[in-house]
């Protein structure tokens, strides 16, 4: 198993849909889209989709696209893509084969353990999470994972961009981009750090999340947004959030269908505007709590959601981020650790191939660096678990089993000592017997993933920036800030 992707090569995937199934969501989507149409805010994307057979009211901003015509743009969505990084060796194949995961954006506060109270997050933490998320060995893609409320709001996005490409060395995953204006600027920056806007085309060294509005609307500024994506050719997230009860139908099948058409709308879109740009399949998709009417991204319904939505990923080909861990959690321990470990081995059975929501709790909006930490060592026990099983000479050990013999020991075998470096060994949970840990003073666990976190960000650095990148990166945030 070689180099770092490697690190995240799973197992054929299992499906819960049947493919008739598939067939009736992918069909309904289609219906809908003919019949009822999506609403698409952005003059551009209206214009690019009626040239490409669409039917457009203008006054209601209302766009049917006919099955032939949806059929037709879907053709140019490449099935295949690599999610750059930095350094190559962290660049990522989107091919159906590997289990990658991120952190997760849009926090707006930070859980203080040693104080039980929540602080308003700042850039700071983000410059903190992207070195330490560059440590982390489970850990394929960074996203910027707090709102900084120490810069101002138009502000925040770039901001925090410059801070995760200065520390971090993996693939940079932007969220919360709501203007073209945003995405110009970021994708400046980008092209800064691969070296020019034609190899930022060819590597694709960020990703931008954008999200539907259900149900059917296509939001006017995060569209046009997009579109600056697309031409470009920096990978869209379409990440359609539809909620059963409230802004989706109350039925597993129903939310996904609408969600089907809403990610079939913006990639048509996409392709309309620029064919060939690459998009992926981001739904993440929950249920309303029954007894509050609020979100509850961690339900029984959330999960079985994440694992049809990655199917119907499968089924139009498109590369998939589907699910996030995003546990209903108000603070970092057991439920957390739950609600994250059950929702990551069903995206790993149900074959999303990137899974966000590391590190944020209550519904991804309060940053843990002790729940980070766990995360990391969840992921570490979930790609163990879900690794390819080769079966061959060296792995049926015949030959070894017949050396020990009836009653021997394998403890002396140079097989095991090749194949034992294989063990997954936790970082965070205890190897010391229960006396020693007692006599140590019976650490918690928490306590352990928030005292690794602090030795990271005194002993890990990320490998530098060039100096003169890092310097023209700051020159496009201050003129962006000052624009």
């Amino acid at each position: 198993m070689a180099g770092f992707e490697g690190r995240f090569k799973v197992r054929k995937r299992l499906d819960t849909l049947t493919q008739e199934d598939k067939k009736k969501i992918h069909g309904t989507a289609l219906s809908l889209l003919e019949r009822v149409g999506i609403r698409i805010d952005s003059s551009i994307a209206r214009k690019e989709l009626k040239k490409a057979g669409a039917t457009v009211d203008e006054a209601s901003r209302i766009v049917k696209m006919p099955m032939n015509v949806v059929d037709d743009l879907l053709r140019s969505v490449p099935s295949n893509i690599v999610l750059a990084a930095r350094r190559k060796e962290y660049d990522l194949p989107l091919d159906g084969t590997h289990f990658y995961f991120t952190t997760d954006g849009c926090g707006i506060s930070v859980w203080n353990a040693k104080t039980c109270t929540r602080r308003e997050s700042r850039l700071e933490d983000i410059r903190k999470t992207a070195i330490i998320a560059d440590w982390l060995p489970n850990l394929s893609i960074y996203e910027p994972m707090v709102v900084a409320h120490d810069v101002p709001l138009e502000n925040h996005v770039v901001s925090g961009l410059r801070e995760a490409m200065v520390n971090n060395t993996k693939h940079i995953e932007t969220e919360s981009t709501t203007t073209p204006e945003e995405a110009k600027a970021q994708v400046q920056m980008a092209s800064e750090v691969v070296g020019s806007v034609e190899e930022l085309r060819k590597r694709h060294y960020i990703s931008a999340m954008v999200c539907t509005i259900s149900p059917l609307v296509l939001e006017g500024p995060a569209t046009d947004a997009a579109m600056v994506w697309a031409e470009n050719h920096v990978p869209v997230h379409i990440t359609g959030m539809a909620m059963m009860g409230m802004s989706g139908p109350a039925t597993v099948a129903g939310d996904i269908a609408l969600n089907h058409a809403e990610t079939l709308g913006l990639a048509c879109a996409i392709q309309a505007h620029e064919p060939g740009a690459p998009v992926l399949y981001g739904s993440v998709l929950s249920s309303m709590n029954p007894k509050t009417g609020s979100v509850n991204l961690s339900s029984v319904e959330a999960m079985i959601l994440g694992t049809c939505a990655s199917e119907m990923a499968r089924y139009v080909k498109f590369p998939c981020s589907c699910m996030g861990t995003g546990p209903g959690s108000m603070v970092p321990g057991p439920q957390a650790a739950i609600e994250s470990s059950i929702i990551t081995t069903l995206a790993a059975i149900a074959g999303s191939e990137v899974m966000n929501g590391m590190g944020l709790l209550d519904s991804s909006t309060v940053l843990s660096y002790e729940q980070l930490m766990i995360d990391n060592e969840m992921v570490g026990m979930a790609l163990s678990a879900f690794r390819e099983l080769p079966v061959n000479q060296e792995t049926l050990a015949a030959e070894v089993i017949e050396k020990v013999g009836i009653g021997g020991t394998f403890l002396k075998e140079m097989h095991t000592l090749r194949h034992i470096r294989e063990f997954y060994v936790p970082s965070l949970w205890p190897a010391e017997s229960y006396d020693s840990w007692s006599k140590g003073g019976c650490t918690d666990i928490l306590e352990v993933a928030r005292g690794k976190a602090e030795a990271l960000l005194k002993e890990h650095t990320p490998e530098p920036l060039d100096k003169d990148v890092s310097k023209r990166l700051d020159r496009i945030v201050k003129s962006f800030c000052n624009s």
